[in-house]
């Protein structure tokens, strides 16, 4: 079975085909000492923040979808995730800062024009009270009356962009009044909460860009239709991990974890040094700069109203490359494949590829339809997100699992300098978990199917096992009856 990305992450690629996104990236990994891929994490979640308002994808079979992304990462506390969040989405925070700024002093100005609203209310009140029965003037004040009633003041919306440790239900409330919203957590876990597992559908629904209706018990209903929000959630791990069994069979079973580009990086921690730090931040400086011409252009949109988002397209040839991907995605479902065992997963994959690269390509603002190698390197990116959600979600046999911690010990005897050991020695030796129910014997026949060792029967009729069996034997025969 070939497998749907078959290359090896390469960081150059991203800098060489997306120099402005890539070098960013690169950088705050260079500066920061953080794990690449959570730097790409934290590139990836300013990107889609700034330009989902703007930019819709179309998919090379023609359906219309959002652009923006939801992202988890699974990491341990101390890997300098919420710092390098922060360089990344600097000039989103600094406009939402803007934002609240002029909100307040709108706010000011409504409750100024309300109260004046009121007392002029209350004066056409008391004269409509006092009028009598003089039609003429119960008429007049009537008039006047429904016309002040017509221009009662409007509360200003409040424009803000990213929602920071807010449940989902709140973000929903958000999104009913902006439209446009980003869900920042680095204490991820209220997505997994059970009280918030209720709007976890329609967040569903909103990745899809379809409308969501809320029905609240004493409150109007919420309608947000044509929204978009981007998720950039952090997990700790032993908080993820129920996610993975049976607690979080409800929340994986709606779905919603197949839409999330889930990252689980190596820890740096420990290899970072002083000396390895650089003090340049020209590419971070850049992407800066590229971040406020797109919330500009945002901003601008917002204000004119109902500016209708650019749609960013397919190359014949990318669309041709992303057809194949799909094709060979979908294979990986069958049994055997990739994807047997998480075909949720497979069936939103070829979509995140294409956002991946729409954003991508609207970052660099090179114009024109997405190219194959903004494809191959979308693909390279949501290939490594696949890898970690298959690792979460699906992780190996037992066997296999006890079959990688017994290869260790094999490992350490070959240290040793043991080659030829009798079966009853290893099993002596074998982690204690692996000593009863059989485990051990199921683990040793997946080493002896991948060759790692090879099993002989020596001169007294005992089990014994070869340790290094690519290297010739000593004494130069068949192994069976010797040693």
């Amino acid at each position: 079975m070939e497998y749907p990305m078959t290359r090896e992450p390469n960081p150059a690629a991203l800098c060489y085909s997306q120099p402005l996104f890539g070098e960013a990236v690169r950088q705050a990994h260079q500066n920061f000492q953080a794990p690449y891929r959570l730097c790409l994490m934290g590139g990836l979640a300013a990107l889609s923040s700034a330009a989902q308002s703007l930019v819709d994808v179309v998919m090379p079979y023609g359906a219309r979808v959002p652009a923006g992304v939801y992202l988890a990462l699974i990491a341990r506390s101390g890997e300098r995730k919420s710092t390098v969040e922060r360089r990344f989405m600097k000039e989103i925070k600094a406009l939402d800062d803007n934002l609240e700024e002029e909100h307040n002093c709108n706010l000011a100005d409504y409750k100024v024009k309300m109260l004046e609203w009121k007392n002029r209310k209350k004066q056409l009140e008391k004269k409509l009270g006092k009028s009598g029965n003089d039609q003429h003037e119960l008429t007049r004040i009537r008039e006047e009356l429904r016309e002040l009633l017509a221009s009662e003041p409007t509360k200003p919306q409040r424009a803000k962009l990213v929602y920071e440790d807010i449940s989902p239900m709140a973000m929903l409330n958000a999104l009913n009044e902006t439209g446009v919203g980003t869900l920042v957590s680095s204490e991820g876990g209220i997505i997994v909460d059970g009280k918030s597992f209720d709007a976890v559908p329609h967040l569903n629904s909103l990745w899809s860009g379809d409308k969501v209706s809320v029905a609240r018990v004493g409150k109007p209903s919420l309608n947000i239709s044509d929204a978009r929000l981007t998720v950039s959630i952090m997990l700790q791990p032993e908080i993820f991990k129920p996610q993975t069994g049976k607690k979080g069979e409800k929340i994986r079973g709606s779905g919603h974890w197949a839409r999330y580009l889930v990252i689980n990086p190596e820890s740096t921690q420990g290899t970072r040094l002083s000396t390895r730090q650089a003090n340049s931040w020209e590419h971070l400086d850049a992407f800066d700069r590229r971040i406020r011409e797109i919330l500009s252009k945002a901003r601008m949109a917002r204000i004119v109203g109902d500016v209708e988002r650019e749609e960013i397209r397919f190359s014949e040839e990318a669309a041709a490359a992303w057809y194949k991907l799909a094709d060979r995605i979908e294979e990986a479902i069958l049994p055997g494949g990739q994807f047997e065992h998480a075909s949720d997963h497979a069936s939103k994959l070829g979509e995140n590829i294409a956002r991946v690269a729409a954003l991508l390509h609207f970052f660099e603002g090179d114009g024109g339809a997405i190219t194959v190698e903004t494809l191959n390197v979308a693909a390279d990116i949501c290939n490594e997100c696949s890898d970690d959600f298959l690792k979460l979600f699906v992780p190996p046999p037992e066997e296999v699992r006890d079959a990688v911690e017994l290869d260790k010990l094999i490992n350490r005897m070959r240290d040793d300098g043991l080659r030829f050991i009798r079966r009853t020695y290893l099993h002596k030796r074998c982690p204690n978990a692996q000593r009863t129910g059989g485990r051990f014997f199921r683990a040793l026949d997946v080493l002896l199917r991948e060759g790692v060792i090879r099993s002989y029967v020596d001169m007294s009729n005992s089990q014994c096992l070869d340790l290094c069996p690519l290297l010739p034997l000593p004494w130069g025969g068949p192994l069976n009856g010797h040693h």
